[in-house]
């Protein structure tokens, strides 16, 4: 099933791609424009210490015009860093003009001092309404929110084009975004589920009561 789930989602990520790159040009540059407004906005409203954007590569959504009016409004901007695979990422501080250099992927990152970010903006291939997102397949971004021990929002960004299939099933180690958004503006994911309190009083019960 693994196996098979896995050819699925690599077969998905290659349609995405194909579907992002075809992408007319007036298109991206509309929705990019959207999604910074929507961004800023946000941000406005969570008013977070330090904001961590990406680099973005291979038709990702540019977010370089907001993080200029993220550093003229004093804003703390962070960008990822790739420290290892498998590990997860570590953020270090960009500051207005800053040199970036290559992390441990070869992907592009800022050198100033280590820092955790209150909010963090994630790319992605494509999204689902429920609050999940497919991703390049390394686990990076799921495996740092999911280490976070501090209070930390995380906002996908991506073209409304790619939404994800109905059926996409998510893995257990996907983590939920708490906001998506694309140029059609912010989605907010319903709540997560919850046990009753009564069936969840009976299951720890039960593990009790095993030898």
């Amino acid at each position: 099933m693994a196996a098979r789930d896995a050819v699925t989602k690599a077969a998905l990520r290659q349609a995405l791609r194909h579907r992002r790159s075809v992408i007319p040009y007036d298109l991206r540059s509309t929705t990019q424009w959207k999604v910074i407004n929507h961004l800023r906005s946000l941000i406005a409203d969570l008013a977070p210490t330090v904001v961590a954007l990406y680099a973005a590569q291979d038709g990702e959504i540019n977010l370089e015009p907001l993080a200029q009016e993220l550093w003229r409004d004093g804003q703390t901007v962070a960008l990822p860093r790739v420290v290892a695979r498998g590990l997860p990422l570590a953020f270090n501080i960009w500051p207005p003009a800053g040199r970036l250099e290559a992390d441990a992927l070869g992907l592009a990152t800022a050198t100033g001092p280590e820092i955790l970010p209150a909010l963090v903006v994630v790319p992605m291939l494509g999204y689902s309404p429920s609050g999940h997102r497919l991703g390049y397949g390394g686990g990076y971004y799921d495996r740092t929110l999911a280490s976070f021990k501090h209070p930390c929002r995380s906002v996908g960004v991506c073209y409304t084009e790619l939404e994800l299939p109905a059926d996409f099933a998510p893995e257990p180690h996907d983590v939920r975004l708490d906001f998506i958004v694309t140029g059609k503006g912010v989605l907010v994911p319903p709540p997560r589920p919850t046990q009753p309190a009564a069936r969840t009083a009976k299951a720890v019960a039960k593990r009790r009561r095993k030898p």
